[in-house]
């Protein structure tokens, strides 16, 4: 295996369309916790030392917890999705459904790490300029 991806369980949502509750069997759980999720990359960073890659998918997790999972073991961000409507419809956490290449590398570098495109094999194409130490502001407490 190459990578990792821990998921987070999407839970009911409402269709805008028709106004109907989706995947009903399902509403009786409740979504992970950001906190949880954050757990869920540590404890797999450690389990799987044999698979050496941890992505974490922002569009699963919203753009606060992917950058907190960069720092909870992830070393890879799911990037290369430009519009995505399946979560982002079925979260509650206003997870943006699109993000640019900029997005993406502000989210990289704020988190304190420098951005490195790769391909499928997990060979580097570019590397970006790493974090400002200018623009690093003092840690703030974030709701996850």
């Amino acid at each position: 295996f190459q990578v990792f991806i821990p998921l987070r369980y999407q839970h009911d949502f409402v269709d805008v369309k028709d106004g109907k509750v989706r995947n009903r069997l399902q509403a009786r759980t409740q979504m992970a916790t950001g906190a949880e999720a954050l757990r869920t990359f540590a404890v797999s960073r450690l389990l799987f030392d044999n698979v050496p890659h941890v992505k974490v998918f922002w569009v699963m997790h919203g753009v606060q917890t992917a950058q907190l999972a960069l720092q909870h073991g992830a070393d890879d961000m799911d990037g290369s999705v430009v519009e995505y409507k399946i979560t982002h419809d079925a979260d509650d956490f206003g997870t943006p459904n699109k993000l640019t290449r900029e997005d993406l590398l502000d989210l990289i570098r704020d988190a304190g790490f420098r951005p490195v495109e790769r391909n499928t094999r997990y060979e580097v194409i570019r590397e970006y300029d790493g974090p400002d130490p200018a623009r690093r502001e003092s840690p703030q407490p974030m709701r996850v």
